[in-house]
């Protein structure tokens, strides 16, 4: 069941039938394919999305799988219900063509499963100087690096490349029999990446490892009409 998120959290603790077990879920709708949208003028794509929404709302209540519900989103755009149905129902639910995922909150008579979170991968930001032994004045060299370290935060991201700095910071010698060092001065920024496994990075498209917004002044060279470029 692709679809009913959460199910494996949880350990059936009682032998109750199928249909007699209740499970808490929250079923959401499918949001409308962005193409579809191309050929409508801005100002309708909204109302578009909103009739698309409740169209799929009446469907949704019309399978009578629930009695009482509580109405996710708002009136103008339901996204989908809290409720409580029968295990036995999780596969028609799974079945809707029109639902994008349900998640399981709660079941009865069964336990939740503390699964350990696994560790994400992150790209923190740094700023390191080149020190040279004995140098005092001219221009120093400072290096802004990126370091992908696997961790469960970004407080947890930030901790472990705190441990590595003595060993990021190793001496050696230049050419002039000065020792050199590159200390990390500073952790600036940190990236939540979605590289899961390292195979992630042999996608054909490859994958964001860092990311930061900014603004521009907007001129004419780089103003959009909304016209998709055909594909080669």
């Amino acid at each position: 069941m692709k679809k009913i998120l959460g199910i494996d959290e949880w350990v059936l603790t009682k032998k109750i039938s199928a249909d007699k077990r209740r499970v808490e879920v929250s079923i959401y709708l499918k949001y409308p394919d962005i193409k579809s949208l191309l050929k409508i003028q801005p100002k309708d794509r909204l109302k578009t999305i909103d009739q698309d929404q409740k169209i799929k709302f009446d469907r949704l209540l019309a399978t009578k799988l629930f009695d009482k519900y509580t109405k996710l989103g708002t009136v103008k755009r339901p996204s989908g219900i809290k409720t409580k149905v029968s295990y036995s129902l999780l596969k028609k639910i799974n079945s809707l063509n029109y639902i994008q995922h349900a998640y399981v909150t709660k079941i009865e008579q069964a336990k939740k499963v503390n699964k350990p979170k696994p560790l994400s991968f992150f790209c923190v930001k740094m700023t390191v100087a080149v020190e040279v032994e004995g140098r005092k004045k001219g221009n120093q060299t400072i290096e802004e690096r990126y370091v992908l370290v696997k961790a469960n935060s970004f407080d947890d991201a930030y901790k472990r490349v705190e441990k590595q700095k003595k060993s990021y910071s190793e001496l050696y010698l230049n050419p002039n029999g000065q020792f050199v060092r590159w200390r990390i001065e500073s952790l600036d920024d940190c990236f939540s990446t979605d590289i899961n496994s390292i195979t992630d990075l042999n996608k054909p498209e490859g994958i964001e490892v860092f990311s930061v917004l900014k603004t521009r002044k907007l001129t004419a060279k780089h103003s959009w009409d909304g016209k998709i470029m055909p594909s080669r």
